[in-house]
């Protein structure tokens, strides 16, 4: 049996052919867990974004240790490159006992009497408070990249809020908060209840199958309540009383109680977007449309009106012999700014022309068993709400992550299971658990939610999304994905159902620069995808692994530097000069 769901949006690193065009699934399904065993190296491409470092991944290359608490550094793992500057995007002070004064006071408690980092990812840090009557609180604290200053928060509890009074979500009560950075703490800040339960991560891997789907049922009911309120416009929520300008009242569109649609409109607007990419590097300063829109298409022709400017003002080309250089057009200004006029020039005709399918939802895109509590075998608390807003449906919703799955599909077990070794027993029970899980979780949507069974299955969904999906900072990241879409979405154009030739076209040529520029994309991808558990595509690794990622990266470059000749060796012992 085959399932059949159509997925609307994809990873975001996609898989190339150049003879096609079409995405094909990765080579390597299984992460390589040990240094010991090394994939082939897609040489010299897969170091091009490791060019920004100077330093040896070495423990000299360690930064010296600041004159601070642990509280305030990052100290979860490591990078292999660029380690200084990723420390200092994470490096986060703030007044300790301010912070503990404030969380005793928002619960009444006379003193808090200890502080501990929980933990910490790319965007904040977590800490635990203890108030001297033995009751706790948790205290979230941002990054410098978290998002822009005082919008990142004000809407991050608005929405919170939002979700658990609105929504019916469990998700855990604010007591507190600032997003004035100019406060007695020194930094934004959210003091809000511990989480009750147990972090679904802890208890996952040991879970039976039927509680694993016990899990997912309960999935499914959460997703039905944020399923219930489609919003008016699309934009971050924020509170009313906070006076954020350009904001709009809040509106449900949907059957609700004449006391429900009174408090979102009188407690909730909703205004510019508060989502980084919006406000990274200078733009932060430019004048740009950051919502909130009344159509989806006003927002998706904001993402090109948002690099177009940066691109044209900020943007420098590496000079052209620079080994570092990945492709003509990937160092050329002009060549994404003519790309990104062709998705312009296509935007309106994008998203689908059905509302129900497009229309704004608070939507929690990154349903991990890390942002999941349990208690009793149900779902008691989702955190991690930072940067969600209410976006088009179709563009975000998707498998959770806790039930997606896109290996080979097992919903039975092979014939010759009995004659198996162990090893490979425990690797089928695995497929076959995952397999399972996720049909399972499929018919209960299509059975429940046909709202969002229709999204996920929606016809031609990922052709429509990904250009949306791919269109933001192609400068830093790359642009053959957004090409790659776009030139996917003119062959289907006429499949979409248009009555009126495509808007854009691409020439014999552009097919070949695409082709050219594409060799060696998929091994790239496959190969990150092979050694995701010992490091990540920004050189992140956990304290434990360091060395074997060191190693494994010297040992990539001892091969590439034995099986190349020339100016290929010469530009690929520059680019890898940092795993000396």
């Amino acid at each position: 049996m085959k399932l059949s769901a159509k997925r609307t949006t994809a990873p975001a690193r996609k898989h190339f052919n150049p003879a096609t065009v079409y995405p094909r699934r990765s080579a390597h399904p299984y992460a390589t867990r040990s240094a010991s065993r090394i994939p082939t190296p897609p040489c010299p491409r897969l170091f091009a974004k490791s060019h920004r470092v100077s330093q040896s991944i070495t423990s000299a290359s360690i930064p010296p240790r600041p004159d601070t608490t642990d509280l305030f550094r990052y100290t979860s793992g490591r990078w292999l490159w660029d380690e200084e500057q990723q420390l200092r995007d994470r490096f986060a002070p703030f007044n300790v006992r301010e912070l503990q004064r404030v969380a005793a006071q928002s619960v009444g408690a006379e003193i808090c009497t200890a502080i501990t980092k929980l933990a910490e990812g790319s965007f904040n840090k977590t800490f635990r408070l203890e108030m001297g009557d033995g009751s706790a609180v948790i205290a979230r604290i941002p990054h410098p990249i978290a998002g822009p200053r005082y919008y990142t928060t004000a809407s991050e509890v608005a929405t919170m809020e939002f979700a658990r009074t609105v929504l019916g979500v469990p998700t855990p009560h604010v007591y507190a908060w600032n997003a004035d950075v100019c406060n007695p703490v020194g930094s934004e800040y959210i003091i809000m209840e511990e989480a009750p339960g147990t972090k679904l991560e802890d208890l996952w891997d040991d879970y039976s199958l039927e509680e694993k789907i016990a899990v997912m049922k309960d999935l499914v009911q959460l997703e039905r309540k944020m399923l219930q309120v489609p919003l008016n416009c699309y934009g971050s929520l924020y509170y009313t009383d906070v006076n954020i300008r350009g904001a709009v009242p809040a509106e449900a569109r949907a059957e609700l109680s004449a006391g429900l649609k009174d408090t979102i409109r009188r407690r909730f607007v909703i205004g510019p977007l508060a989502e980084r990419h919006y406000w990274s590097k200078e733009r932060a300063e430019m004048t740009l449309d950051r919502g909130p829109w009344k159509q989806p298409q006003d927002y998706v022709l904001s993402l090109a009106y948002r690099e177009e400017p940066w691109i044209q003002q900020y943007a420098t080309p590496r000079a052209e012999d620079d080994p570092l250089v990945t492709s003509a057009t990937q160092n050329s200004p002009s060549s994404h700014i003519s790309l990104l006029q062709k998705y312009r020039q296509v935007a309106p005709y994008l998203l689908p022309d059905d509302p129900v399918v497009v229309a704004p939802y608070i939507w929690h895109t990154d349903l991990h068993a890390g942002n999941i509590f349990i208690c009793n075998g149900k779902i008691s608390s989702v955190i991690d709400w930072q940067g969600l807003w209410a976006a088009p449906l179709i563009i975000q919703a998707r498998h959770p992550r806790l039930v997606d799955y896109n290996g080979e599909v097992i919903l039975k077990a092979p014939t010759t299971f009995k004659q198996l070794d162990l090893a490979e027993k425990a690797r089928i029970r695995g497929l076959m658990s995952r397999s399972i899980l996720l049909y399972l979780y499929e018919k209960q949507i299509a059975r429940e939610l046909p709202l969002l069974d229709k999204v996920l299955r929606f016809d031609h969904g990922r052709t429509r999304c990904n250009p949306v999906l791919f269109v933001g900072d192609t400068w830093e990241d790359d642009l053959l994905p957004l090409r790659e879409s776009l030139i996917r979405f003119e062959r289907c154009w006429n499949e979409l159902g248009f009555d009126f030739p495509c808007p854009i076209h691409f020439t014999e040529d552009d097919f070949r620069v695409h082709a050219e520029e594409s060799a060696g994309w998929n091994d790239v991808q496959d190969f990150w995808n092979s050694v995701a558990d010992v490091v990540s595509r920004d050189g992140w690794t956990p304290h434990h692994l360091y060395g074997d990622a060191v190693s494994l990266f010297t040992e990539l470059r001892d091969i590439g530097l034995k099986a190349m000749v020339g100016k290929e060796r010469d530009a690929f012992e520059i680019q890898t000069q940092w795993v000396k």
